[in-house]
């Protein structure tokens, strides 16, 4: 728990205040009470015990807004965020037991000198996550400072946000006994507070937190708070990224409508400018490491600067040239026939993303969601890590590897897959850097959305890790081609989209929002396309050589509108009383009304709605 201005002063607590637990320490002391660290008796773990002060356990209103952190931690279970245990009250108070957090809090690690701006974003993105999930839950918390950002040591020095006493509940569900601000006071802490927060909290949304998130990342990557009219971090930070700046002054807008409207929306701009190459702070060398790396580096001059380096390096060179004059070079295939190529099942991956259906929609996003969506991975292995699936390369993989999604009733008339791709070049095996240095094959990765139909029957919007065009692939019968964009891939990858309209207009794009592209012309593949796939085409994610990464896919189908045909009571009237007259014994009346031209043409208006035609 965060320091701040006492109310009461520490006390000594009998061991057996708690029954089942044992307190040990006092490790913080706030407002409205004090947290120790204690062990719980049954497990003989360790745990942090939050008591309410007995003053304050004596004001209705305090036992109601620390029966409001319970609640709020109870509808919470995330990696980012601090669990609660237990709940529960003595004769004098209140208490509550959460998991004991063993690290330090944001507040000391911004004042760290290892902190570099990748990992400022990083952990403002976990915080980010954090948030998206407590305000997917109705949460809102009010009061995110970096003294409520504790890190887990234990699990790899992860941040999770805390103290939700001041949260807030937006779920209509929730007990009103909850909802506790009163009209025109503020709460929570004033330099991290939005405006409309400082004015009235009650009516404040998660656009509320959206703006304390827009201060702890100006605070960690400046080291000051953003007061008045600041400038942005990039001026203050040489190197930054100056989308940065972007990110943090749109969560910084006094008006809540021209902030973020969601986390998700902030977490999708934060995520392409965080570095994937650390997961923890960077150390500096010590004095013992910087002057081993001088002497290496020293020796690799002398060795440079030698006669003898000077005369093995030309006989490598005169060798490889020999070696490579007579080896033939391999023919290089189109990406989407490499991968559709059929190779060995590696398993299965299950992720977390969703599933709607709607009369005239279905769609799956993979990704963020509650659903559980099973993949099958083919030829090399693929994990789902941080809401991206990503193709690794181990030792027994193939270079080449697909992933196929398990999905029922897909049928519809159009259809568009959708995703951001990543790829990375890997040092790959001693002898694949061999043979690239030898023969002069150099792979690089390739990364593909594909739609597949029947064996053989595709088509493919590939990204290449070279930042070469982008290029589009179908091989759809005696229909084969591949064009290339009128632009390069950039180094930090780039949503690739493929889409069939109701007309059988296949197109592909790449780049979203206002930068999103057509690859080429679309090709014309008329009303009924789904015979040049053979059937109809599910979404798959390729990868060739190197490592791939695919965020926020998504797979779109548009079904056929349901036409409900209905036949009047009326018309069927005559058709009951004909089927009925014809059942008696025939006679010249009867025959010659079970004929007649006006039954004939009730009949026929009666069935004629079955044989109508829907578009």
């Amino acid at each position: 728990m965060p320091t701040a201005d006492a109310t009461l002063a520490a006390r000594p607590s009998a061991p057996d205040l708690i029954p089942g637990y044992r307190l040990e320490a006092l490790i913080g002391q706030g407002g409205m009470g004090e947290v120790y660290r204690a062990t719980q008796l049954s497990l003989g773990r360790t745990v942090a015990i939050k008591l309410l002060s007995p003053e304050l356990a004596k004001d209705d209103s305090f036992v109601a807004r620390f029966d409001k952190e319970a609640a709020a931690l109870a509808a919470l279970s995330h990696p980012n965020i601090v669990s609660i245990l237990d709940k529960g009250r003595t004769p004098e108070t209140y208490f509550l037991v959460m998991e004991f957090i063993d690290g330090s809090s944001l507040r000391e690690v911004i004042a760290s000198p290892v902190l570099d701006p990748g990992a400022s974003l990083r952990i403002t993105l976990q915080v980010c996550r954090a948030m998206e999930y407590a305000h997917g839950r109705g949460v809102i918390h009010r009061d995110l400072k970096p003294d409520n950002v504790l890190f887990d040591e234990q699990a790899g020095g992860i941040p999770k946000v805390s103290d939700f006493g001041l949260a807030a509940f937006r779920d209509k569900e929730t007990p009103e006994r909850f909802h506790l601000t009163e009209s025109h006071i503020a709460m929570g802490t004033l330099a991290y507070m939005a405006p409309e927060q400082k004015f009235d909290a009650r009516k404040a949304d998660h656009r509320a937190d959206i703006y304390s998130l827009g201060v702890i990342l100006f605070e960690l990557l400046v080291g000051e708070l953003p007061n008045g009219s600041f400038e942005p971090p990039s001026r203050r930070k040489p190197g930054l990224n100056k989308r940065v700046d972007m990110v943090v002054a749109r969560c910084l807008k006094t008006a809540a409508e021209e902030r973020y409207q969601s986390a998700t929306e902030l977490i999708a701009d934060l995520e392409a400018l965080v570095p994937v190459s650390w997961t923890t702070f960077r150390r500096k060398p010590d004095r013992a490491e910087q002057l081993r790396f001088q002497a290496k580096r020293a020796l690799r001059t002398a060795i440079k600067v030698s006669s003898v380096a000077v005369v093995l390096a030309a006989l490598v060179v005169l060798a490889v040239a020999a070696i490579r004059a007579k080896s033939p070079r391999p023919i290089q295939k189109m990406a989407g026939e490499q991968i559709v190529t059929e190779f060995i099942t590696r398993g299965v991956v299950t992720a977390e993303g969703r599933r709607e259906v709607t009369e005239l929609r279905k769609s799956v996003t993979i990704g963020q969601g509650l659903d559980r969506i099973s993949m099958l991975a083919y030829g090399r292995v693929v994990q789902f890590d941080r809401g991206a699936l990503q193709f690794s390369l181990g030792r027994s993989d193939s270079p080449v590897g697909r992933m196929v999604p398990d999905l029922m009733d897909i049928e519809g008339r159009a259809v568009r897959a959708e995703a951001n791709i990543e790829t990375e070049v890997l040092a790959g095996s001693v002898w694949a850097r061999a043979k690239r240095f030898l023969l002069g094959v150099e792979s690089h990765p390739r990364a593909a959305l594909l739609l597949v139909g029947t064996p053989g029957r595709y088509a493919a919007v590939v990204l290449s890790g070279r930042r070469d065009p982008v290029s589009f692939e179908w091989a759809l019968g005696e229909r084969r081609g591949v064009t290339l964009a009128s632009f390069n891939a950039p180094d930090d990858g780039m949503r690739l989209e493929l889409s069939i309209d109701a007309d059988g207009e296949l197109s592909a794009f790449a780049g979203s929002g206002n930068d999103r592209r057509l690859i080429g012309e679309p090709v014309e593949l008329g009303s009924h396309w789904r015979k040049s796939f053979g059937e109809m085409p599910i979404w798959t994610l390729g990868c060739i050589d190197g490592a791939c990464r695919f965020r926020n896919i998504r797979y779109e189908v548009e079904r056929e509108p349901k036409v409900m045909t209905t036949v009047s009571q009326n018309a069927r009237l005559p058709e009951r009383k004909a089927q009925a007259t014809s059942s008696r014994p025939a006679s010249k009346s009867t025959s010659s009304k079970s004929t007649s031209p006006k039954h004939t043409a009730v009949k026929a208006k009666a069935k004629k709605p079955l044989h109508s035609k829907t578009r």
